[in-house]
């Protein structure tokens, strides 16, 4: 008889076990939060360092072609902008100034003089188009152009130096990683062109006389931004 009791026993307690476990609470997996996406959006300031190389044709007005000489050197500056992110696709603003050290010269085939070509300061104002991997943005960029030249021309006895702001056009592209939510470091490229600028010089003997000076400038410049309000 005890062992009959034992065995209803045991199979009550087997038959009462799944009903015992649909009462239980059911234990759901923690859900996962979804994945921040990197937000390109926000007003940024930043700067930036390279180096600037380029050419520089001479013409004497009313004689002809004097030669030409290459420019290059370093640069310095800074940059500050807008950008908008819609999807993937990221549009801005930009203006930049950088201080240079770009020179070069040449003695020209005509009247033995050495000319000299020397930037000092260059920048731009540009709109930028970018499309977007998380972190990385890669973009286009053109619009307006300026820089001051100071131009020199020696020779035994002779010196005239003159100096000029001269307006162009840019474009360029470059590569934007986002660090953290403020942070980014960029690389990029521009192409700045100035067209042909007439050039007034008054020696120190004689009178003045003018020189058409065909110039073009490229950049290749890294620089880290500060994006205010960004979010993550």
């Amino acid at each position: 008889m005890r062992h009959v009791l034992l065995a209803g026993t045991a199979a009550s307690a087997l038959l009462a076990s799944p009903v015992l476990a649909a009462d239980l609470p059911v234990r759901k997996a923690p859900l996962m939060p979804a994945a921040a996406v990197y937000d390109w959006t926000g007003f940024y300031l930043g700067g930036h360092l390279g180096g600037a190389w380029g050419d520089k044709d001479w013409v004497a007005v009313g004689v002809g072609p004097l030669g030409s000489h290459d420019v290059d050197g370093f640069i310095g500056g800074g940059q500050v902008g807008f950008n908008y992110q819609a999807g993937r696709w990221v549009f801005g603003v930009e203006a930049d100034f950088s201080w240079a050290d770009v020179d070069g010269h040449h003695i020209d085939n005509v009247f033995l003089g050495d000319n000299r070509t020397k930037v000092d300061w260059f920048g731009t104002v540009t709109g930028r188009i970018g499309y977007t991997f998380d972190r990385t943005l890669l973009y286009v960029k053109g619009g307006g152009a300026w820089a001051r030249d100071v131009y020199t021309i020696t020779a035994t006895g002779f010196f005239a130096q003159t100096s000029d702001t001269n307006w162009g056009w840019t474009v360029g592209a470059g590569l934007e990683y986002g660090m953290t939510p403020n942070w980014s470091l960029k690389l990029e490229y521009n192409y700045l062109s100035f067209d042909t600028q007439r050039v007034t010089f008054v020696p120190n003997t004689g009178g003045p006389f003018d020189r058409d000076v065909d110039q073009q400038i490229h950049v290749l410049k890294a620089g880290i931004n500060y994006r205010f309000g960004a979010r993550y």
